[in-house]
């Protein structure tokens, strides 16, 4: 045994880069996991959190069960997870409801309530879980709970609302051993603004104070046309003519009042051909009343989109006027100061850091499990409950299904989206 606080034990399935096990950790104490389990292709995704928290002493187990499926899992209190559902089926032609090969969620559900019979089991996923289009997903958790003697409680919160400075909605999913599913507290802490993030000083020497685009951001289009707008010459000056976040894609088409084929003339006569190209192809698709694919350069004031997808490489710092340095999404995150991505190379993983769990959203949801642990939560008088802490409501789920078929899961995870983008 790992610990020093033993009061309850829990162990993580499929940290991936570990916020959420962070978070577990932070809400204890400091107390490592028993041990943790996973699936071989999420090992370089685990790595960064298994290394770190070998550098703090930890000795336990950490096994893939397609390799070691007899593993002994001892039983403990709590086990969380950040396990990806239907995560590989956007490369399948033949995603089912019961292809155990892209359904992660399900699989460790399974495992999880059957082999080791935690008193929680909880994870995070997509924001859809919580919605209607969620609703065959987050039926078959259920059922899968009801089988093991289970409650399930789905709550959909954001992190702005934890005291971040991202919005970053996602749906947590709680497996409670008992008859009725636990009512969790509700979270309402002021988002932190993003500058004092990017205000921190970088250590000295610190590996991960590398820019996650190299690029210039004045040297960017869209960047020039809105300093050009804005009468500024700098990208500090354009941060103080902002009231909010900015992105200078879409601020070109829907704020400064000028058709796209205007900003496209402007790019020409001062040499940005190529963003020119682009205003034009967006205009094209506005006349033809569709949308266009909007994400790229953003300038970042108070509260930021979620920190996915393309938004490492194109969001600036306004304070030292270049993209964010992998120090800065870390510390996004509110990961631990010393806690480094286990590469060499870690421009080419900026997106572990993404597949993640805010570490203090984590832990508010951690302290909630421990609630229930104490006995001190308020219970909802049903098996099957979803709280919104965003509307702070609470609802409950009337009719369960199964899944039909792949084209309700398709539209689940938006493999078949209708929008039209360039």
């Amino acid at each position: 045994m790992n610990n020093t606080q033993t009061k309850y034990t829990y162990a993580s399935i499929v940290p991936l880069i570990g916020g959420e096990s962070l978070g577990v950790m932070e809400a204890m104490d400091g107390q490592l996991p028993e041990y943790v389990l996973s699936y071989s292709p999420f090992a370089n995704n685990d790595n960064h959190y298994i290394q770190y928290i070998r550098g703090k002493g930890w000795s336990g187990d950490y096994v893939h069960l397609d390799e070691q499926p007899d593993y002994p899992a001892p039983k403990v209190d709590v086990v969380n997870s950040v396990c990806p559902c239907a995560g590989l089926s956007s490369l399948s032609t033949s995603s089912s409801a019961d292809s155990a090969v892209n359904e992660w969620l399900y699989t460790t559900a399974e495992y999880v309530l059957d082999k080791i019979g935690p008193n929680v089991f909880w994870g995070e996923n997509a924001p859809r879980l919580y919605s209607k289009m969620g609703k065959p997903v987050a039926d078959k958790l259920f059922l899968i709970g009801q089988k093991y003697g289970y409650s399930l409680n789905l709550y959909y919160t954001e992190s702005r609302l934890h005291g971040l400075s991202q919005k970053r909605g996602r749906t947590f999913y709680f497996f409670t051993k008992s008859t009725a599913a636990p009512i969790f507290d509700w979270y309402n802490v002021p988002g932190e603004a993003v500058e004092n993030i990017f205000k921190q000083e970088y250590v000295e020497g610190d590996p991960m104070a590398v820019q996650c685009s190299a690029e210039d951001p004045a040297d960017n289009g869209w960047a020039a046309y809105a300093m050009h707008k804005n009468g500024v010459g700098t990208i500090r000056e354009l941060y103080d003519k902002i009231d909010a976040t900015k992105n200078l894609i879409t601020w070109s088409d829907r704020g400064m009042g000028d058709n796209l084929d205007v900003v496209a003339d402007w790019m020409d006569a001062n040499g940005f051909p190529k963003y020119a190209s682009r205003a034009r192809a967006m205009q094209l698709k506005i006349n033809d009343g569709k949308g266009y694919w909007a994400h790229g350069i953003t300038l970042a004031k108070g509260i930021i989109p979620s920190l996915i997808g393309a938004l490492p490489q194109a969001l600036i710092n306004p304070f030292t006027q270049k993209y964010l340095t992998i120090r800065d999404c870390l510390r996004i995150m509110k990961m631990p100061e010393d806690f480094n991505l286990a590469t060499d190379k870690p421009t080419s993983q900026i997106n572990h850091i993404c597949q993640n769990v805010p570490v203090s959203t984590a832990r508010d949801m951690m302290l909630n499990v421990i609630k229930y642990l104490d006995g001190d939560v308020r219970w909802s008088g049903s098996n099957y409950t979803k709280q919104s802490n965003k509307n702070k409501t609470v609802e409950y789920p009337s009719r369960v299904e199964e899944p039909g078929n792949s084209h309700e899961l398709d539209e689940f995870f938006g493999l078949h989206s209708k929008k039209n983008l360039l």
